[in-house]
């Protein structure tokens, strides 16, 4: 009773939080006058933020229409050792008919003993059970994935990263929301699984959650998840086939793109007129970076490939999903803004003597939403932590500039890409259902 109490006040708590965010718009638009520049800003932000609460609460999820669609779950790898032999395991223990799901697990030319690991545990399960494809060298993870679906007839492709479990029944749901016709992809939900390591990880699993629950949840009731999450993502093959080339090889500014793989791919299904969902019942797990080097690095690749789809996703919406041009428009230019926004905030209390009390007030107010949304839903005790995340993403959101700056390197910071790399023809091992060099 205790706990349920405590998630009523969380709930009170967060409408609150929208009544307080609403009156401050008001009163924004109603003394708009002057210097017309950053009340603008705030007022576009502001109603994005309190939009994503409104549309998050008329959220469903998918319902179950007994489908079985033949699925392919798809996973690539590259030096991944050890995990990507659990999650083979994992896969292979899904609530799904086996004589509708098969695995394809492709080795995009890792240095460690990836493909002794795929082999390995691809052995324990009957003959084409477990397809593992070896690309013989370092493509890169789109490559990877691309050599999965061509690899397959599957009807719906399902995308699980090589570090990420889904649970037990997540394909049998994810699959759910294709029985509209008009879907292309679905987005389930992720967990981190090692969020208890230290803060980092924790701050991770908080924003993972509320990114989800929230900012997922109104993308969907849009019927444009801008994002479907490689982590544990589900594609309507019909959709995906007549793109996969012009995805496999995209351009951008005259180099490669070799990252964004999940943004890029929903970008072009969107783009194509369909229409994306996610799904909060559809769950699994991965691991998040526990150092902080290699989260900013990570987090740089993830400004880099939004820097880029970001702008090419509004480029199309308009006509691509028209009622969610709106909410992609305040999204992508407040986020191209908002380092240079806060610059300005700092210089102008600095320089100027002007108090950030406001600016701070609806950071406060933004970061105790999403804080109390997560109380809402989960009592785990780390709700603070998403309200201390809030803090610490904004806070190094000007390396968003860094990424725009390396928008044209490849490179992803945390494994080694060559981009210009031969194709190379892919192999199996006949006893396990792979392909030799053929």
């Amino acid at each position: 009773m205790t706990a349920r109490l405590a998630s009523l006040a969380a709930l009170a708590g967060t409408l609150l939080i929208c009544v307080l965010i609403g009156w401050h718009v008001g009163v924004k638009v109603a003394f708009l006058r002057g210097n017309i520049v950053t009340p603008l800003y705030t007022i576009l932000v502001s109603s994005y933020v309190l939009s994503r609460f409104v549309l998050a609460a008329f959220y469903r999820a998918p319902r179950d229409a007994g489908l079985t669609p033949y699925v392919a779950i798809v996973v690539p790898a590259f030096n991944e050792g050890a995990a990507v032999a659990r999650t083979i395991h994992s896969c292979m223990a899904l609530d799904y008919p086996a004589d509708r799901m098969e695995l394809v697990v492709v080795n995009d030319g890792s240095t460690d003993d990836t493909w002794e690991q795929m082999l390995a545990a691809a052995a324990d399960y009957p003959r084409g059970a477990v397809r593992c494809v070896d690309l013989g060298e370092n493509l890169g993870k789109r490559a990877a994935m691309a050599a999965g679906i061509r690899a397959t007839s599957a009807e719906i492709l399902v995308f699980v990263d090589s570090d990420s479990m889904p649970a037990p029944g997540a394909v049998r749901k994810l699959v759910q929301g294709f029985a509209d016709p008009r879907v292309g992809a679905i987005s389930g939900l992720t967990y981190v699984r090692n969020a208890e390591t230290n803060t980092l990880t924790r701050m991770q699993a908080a924003r993972y959650y509320v990114s989800f629950q929230l900012l997922k949840s109104a993308e969907s009731v849009l019927g444009a998840v801008t994002c479907c999450s490689g982590c544990f993502a589900a594609y309507r093959r019909e959709a995906v086939a007549p793109l996969l080339d012009r995805w496999e090889h995209q351009r951008f500014l005259g180099t490669a793109c070799t990252y964004g793989d999940d943004r890029a791919l929903t970008n072009r299904v969107v783009k194509a007129g369909w229409i994306t969902r996610y799904d909060s019942e559809a769950e699994a797990w991965t691991d998040a970076p526990d150092r902080y080097r290699k989260f900013f690095r990570q987090q740089l690749r993830w400004k880099k490939s939004w820097s880029r789809e970001g702008p090419l996703l509004l480029s199309h919406v308009w006509r691509s999903r028209t009622r969610a041009l709106p909410s992609v428009a305040v999204q992508t230019c407040a986020g191209l803004l908002s380092p240079i926004v806060i610059g300005l905030t700092l210089a102008r209390t600095v320089v100027g003597g002007h108090s950030p009390l406001i600016y701070f007030l609806g950071l406060y107010l933004v970061s105790m939403g999403y804080a109390l949304v997560y109380r809402t839903l989960r009592n785990d005790g780390m709700w603070l932590y998403a309200f201390l995340g809030t803090f610490f993403y904004i806070a190094f959101s000007p390396q968003l500039l860094w990424a725009i700056a390396r928008i044209r390197d490849g490179k992803w910071g945390t494994r080694a890409v060559d981009e210009d790399a031969p194709p190379a023809y892919p192999r199996v091992v006949a006893p396990t259902g792979a392909v030799r060099d053929g």
